[in-house]
């Protein structure tokens, strides 16, 4: 009986199951990205999908987004959809990216078809959570110097502010690039590559393809130019010694060649206004230098010594021209000698020359100078008793040997000498500031580095630094600095005020007055440029924190106000967020702006959840770049007050789905129905 029980029991609990079990007429299936907008403002496509048991005629679909990031275009439009899965594409703008908007998807239908003909239709409302998906973007720079036509080290820096995984490869536009040879793989927000890159124009590019994938794995290849700027390499140096050579013998001159970079190549030199064993001297170098000594036998005024330096680096060669010259002298012979001081002169200016002649008893001099103008007429005549000194004032017409004629009328005969010296140009300042680079606003400080490149010390100098226009504001600098040696510098710092508006280069004039060592005085006059940048000053104006007070459980919100108050535009403009332990983020705590632009402000909306009831501080660090590269940071940090609430708990049935919910109820009041009778039929059986 028991068994027959049971089997009675079972069957009645199947078949009422059987009975209250429900068919699905409508699912609601979500919404995803048939197309993703690529930045702020561009158009993406939704799909909108949803699952029907019915034909439904005369159906429209659209999205009507709660929040400010997402503005829904025209509705989706369809004469009929199902049965089955129905997928509506909506076209929509995205305002922000990596943002999440929640959203109302409205279904509406006009008529159902059914077996009988057509029935009024349906309106649905679903909810969607849209996350708006960060696209690939990608911030390109470089750092290191670069030398025209020489293997030049520099890294590139790749900002990637969504972290997405890529490969990288290089082309050179006006340069080559020697390394890397294939793609690069990069990570992270931030990579750095060295790239070895040989320029062959003072403006060149670096061509940058990215190869990566976006939110929905579909491929995206992107190009990027990055400008590389290239200053051309210092030439060799070429040094002889002696700088003065006697006439009418054979000299010893010891070469040098010193290249600007540490390889290894030749040196052939020439030799003009000397007789050399052979007409050209090869000198090998090595590590960047390389020496020899050459006999030559001067038979003119001057000697030049001439090189053609070839050397190779990296693979690229190089071949530059240097010369140098040597003055020639004649030596004393018989009863007379004759030195002139100093061996070179400056060729624009006054030079104080000084004539020693010897001889044995009394004689007289006579001296003529070519290619200079003399304080004394010509030619000039002066004698004396074993020796004699006479001094004049020469001026080098310009930087070529300046020739001087002794002849020398004594007991023993007559004596004539010829005496070459070089003049060496009259520009011998370069003034440099150091930085040459200064933000606008402000109090700036550089110091003019005054570097001798002549070949005579300067004894002293009187240097008067002055800002060639208005651009500035700042006094008339005066400095006094005493001996300066060849390549010697002297340090002059200077102060000026820069307007808050300027921008580009700032020209400051200098006038020296100097004496040289060899007792010649003169005026240099010049200019120096330094270059004045703006950068963007935003900072954070304003914290909104909503609701004023947070609950447990609740999300609230925080919305950044941040203002760029410079006057050129922030570059890469992100704002993080770090929650600590007792508050979640709703949404990813990291925000790309981008750009701001000058007197701008932007409105950056941030999520969170707090779990626990206290007092919390979140830490905003907001980071940009300017134009130039340079990054900043502005750290902030919000304090917000969380109360414990507590809320009944309520159980709603799933968004679309008022039919399947309401059979599960049923099926689960008859199952418990059933088990009740079949317990009471069961004890009163046994009852009887």
């Amino acid at each position: 009986m028991r068994a027959v029980v049971i089997i009675v029991a079972t069957w009645f609990v199947l078949a009422q199951v059987s009975i209250f079990t429900p068919s699905v007429d409508y699912l609601w299936l979500g919404a995803k990205w048939a197309q993703l907008p690529k930045f702020p403002g561009d158009v993406g496509v939704l799909a909108l999908s949803f699952y029907t048991s019915a034909e439904l005629v005369d159906v429209a679909v659209s999205i009507d987004p709660k929040c400010p990031h997402l503005i829904a275009l025209d509705p989706a439009e369809m004469a009929s959809a199902g049965p089955g899965v129905v997928t509506a594409s909506v076209k929509v703008v995205a305002k922000e990216l990596n943002r999440t908007c929640p959203a109302n998807v409205v279904i509406n239908a006009r008529y159902k078809r059914t077996t009988s003909g057509l029935e009024d239709g349906v309106t649905k409302v679903e909810y969607a959570g849209v996350f708006i998906p960060p696209y690939p973007a990608y911030n390109l720079s470089t750092r290191g110097a670069v030398i025209l036509g020489i293997p030049s080290n520099i890294t590139l820096v790749v900002e990637n502010p969504y972290a997405f995984t890529s490969s990288l490869s290089l082309q050179g536009q006006g340069a080559r690039v020697a390394s890397p040879i294939g793609p690069v793989k990069i990570g992270g927000t931030r990579a750095e590559v060295p790239v070895v890159v040989v320029a062959e124009a003072t403006t060149a590019s670096l061509l940058v393809t990215i190869q990566t994938k976006d939110w929905l794995g579909e491929p995206v290849s992107l190009t990027y130019s990055v400008p590389i700027f290239a200053t051309p390499p210092p030439p060799p140096i070429l040094a002889i010694s002696p700088a003065v050579l006697s006439q009418n013998k054979f000299n010893s001159v010891n070469i040098t060649v010193i290249l600007p970079v540490v390889a290894d190549g030749v040196a052939t030199i020439s030799v003009a206004g000397a007789a050399a064993p052979r007409s050209a001297i090869s000198v090998p170098i090595k590590a960047g230098k390389g020496s020899a000594v050459v006999d030559v036998y001067p038979i003119g005024g001057a000697v030049t010594f001439t090189a053609q330096v070839a050397y190779s680096v990296g693979g690229v060669s190089r071949v530059d021209q240097v010369s140098a010259t040597a003055a020639v002298q004649q030596e004393a012979e018989g009863a007379s000698a004759v030195e002139v001081k100093p061996n070179r002169l400056v060729a624009g200016v006054a030079n104080n020359v000084t004539l020693l002649v010897r001889a044995s008893g009394p004689f007289n001099v006579s001296v003529t100078v070519s290619n200079a103008a003399v304080d004394k007429p010509m030619p000039f005549r002066f004698g004396g008793i074993g020796e004699a000194e006479a001094r004049l004032v020469v001026t080098p017409f310009a930087a070529q040997p300046v020739v001087f004629t002794v002849t020398v009328r004594h007991s023993g005969g007559v004596d004539q000498y010829t005496v070459t010296l070089p003049a060496t140009s009259a520009s011998i300042f370069t003034a440099t500031p150091v930085p040459s680079l200064v933000k606008a606003g402000g109090n700036r400080t550089v110091v003019v580095k005054l570097v001798n490149n002549g070949d005579v010390a300067i004894q002293r100098a009187v240097v008067t630094i002055t800002p060639a226009t208005g651009d500035v504001a700042a006094p008339s600098y005066t400095f006094q600095i005493g001996r300066l040696a060849p390549l010697e510098s002297a340090e002059l710092p200077i102060s000026f005020l820069v307007p808050v508006t300027q921008g580009g280069a700032v020209a400051f004039t200098y006038n020296i007055v100097y004496v040289t060592d060899l007792g010649a005085s003169g005026t240099a006059q010049g200019a120096f440029y330094v270059q004045v940048y703006q950068v963007p000053a935003v900072n954070i104006s304003s914290v909104v924190v909503t609701p004023p007070r947070a609950e447990v459980g609740k999300p609230f919100y925080i919305t950044v106000t941040v203002l760029n108050e410079g006057f050129v535009p922030a570059i890469n403009l992100q704002l993080r967020a770090r929650a600590p332990e007792g508050v979640k983020p709703v949404a990813n705590p990291y925000y790309f702006a981008g750009r701001l632009d000058p007197q701008a402000s932007t409105a950056i909306p941030l999520s969170f959840n707090a779990t626990a009831p206290g007092r919390y501080d979140i830490e905003l660090t907001l980071t940009y770049i300017d134009r130039f590269g340079n990054p900043y940071t502005v750290p902030y940090t919000v304090t917000v007050e969380v109360a414990n609430t507590t809320a009944p708990l309520i159980l709603a049935p799933a968004t679309g789905g008022t039919a399947p919910t309401q059979s599960g109820g049923w099926i689960v009041a008859a199952v418990l129905a059933v088990a009740v009778l079949a317990v009471m039929f069961y004890f009163a059986l046994r009852k009887r």
